[in-house]
């Protein structure tokens, strides 16, 4: 069996007869992208992200034919997860946006804001998939004349509550879970960050509380929420960089009090996750 080649979703579009309109970096983990295309064959070929696929104007040219499927029209909806592959022709001219999301993105919000199990998660693949409350989201979030990283981040997180709250998407129910953290364990492991996070956290401090290896600590904390250790600690970070700055407390001051070794390293920690300055966070929520 030949081995499928690994290319994302925007670099097979950027190699097509697609023309990129615009596109922007949300953050670490999410990326919008705005795109027109016409008289042209594309083949989508095992992304590492998901990507959710939005009909802006046209698209009755466009059918799938890798499987058995209708043509496009505005407001269709695709769904493609990470390691997809499909076909597609173009025969008239349609614009179209894509978001692309990682999957530790979905996987984590449903652990920190739903508490749920990130390995139940599943991304489904949907073709031209009519849900007419999923179109209305999709329309919030691509045509919204506030295209801030802010606004998209929020926009984005509606969807994914959306998703992971219906029953018809993204839950794995037959899943039988192996491995992971004990629910105490795990309990006792998250109660130690967020009551230490304004102080440095080793590895060997969390391992201790689960009374496990550095090893298998660090493996089995991100079976269970869809972190590492670091990232959930920056996480937790983070959120408190929030709610500080919704005070007059200066920049350097958040930083010393939210665990960052100086108001350089937090700016860097916090743009990686809003895709914001924690200036520019202040300003847009202030606004």
């Amino acid at each position: 069996m030949n081995k499928v080649s690994q290319e994302s979703v925007f670099d097979s579009l950027d190699k097509s007869n697609a023309e990129l309109l615009a596109n922007q970096d949300i953050n670490q983990h999410l990326k919008v992208a705005y795109w027109a295309n016409t008289q042209d064959r594309v083949v989508y070929n095992a992304d590492q992200v998901h990507t959710l696929s939005f009909y802006l104007e046209g698209g009755e040219g466009s059918k799938r034919l890798d499987i058995q499927s209708g043509h496009g029209h505005s407001g269709s909806l695709c769904l493609f997860p990470q390691y997809h592959h499909s076909v597609w022709e173009i025969t008239s001219p349609f614009k179209f946006a894509h978001l692309y999301f990682s999957d530790e993105s979905i996987k984590q919000f449903a652990s920190t804001t739903l508490d749920m199990e990130p390995r139940l998660i599943e991304i489904p693949e949907l073709t031209f998939h009519d849900d007419q409350q999923l179109v209305a989201l999709a329309r919030q979030l691509f045509l919204t004349s506030d295209t801030s990283s802010l606004c998209y981040q929020q926009n984005t997180l509606e969807i994914f509550r959306y998703l992971l709250s219906d029953t018809q998407y993204c839950l794995n129910k037959h899943l039988k879970l192996t491995g992971g953290l004990s629910p105490k364990a795990l309990i006792l492991v998250k109660d130690y960050i967020h009551q230490h996070f304004d102080q440095s956290i080793s590895i060997a401090d969390l391992s201790d509380q689960a009374n496990l290896s550095d090893f298998h600590l660090l493996r089995m904390f991100k079976q269970s929420t869809g972190f590492t250790p670091n990232d959930y600690v920056n996480h937790v970070r983070v959120e408190a960089v929030k709610k500080n700055l919704a005070t007059n407390s200066a920049l350097s001051q958040i930083a010393q009090e939210c665990g960052f070794s100086n108001q350089s390293h937090m700016n860097r920690t916090f743009k990686k996750w809003t895709g914001l300055t924690p200036g520019q966070f202040r300003s847009a929520v202030k606004n």
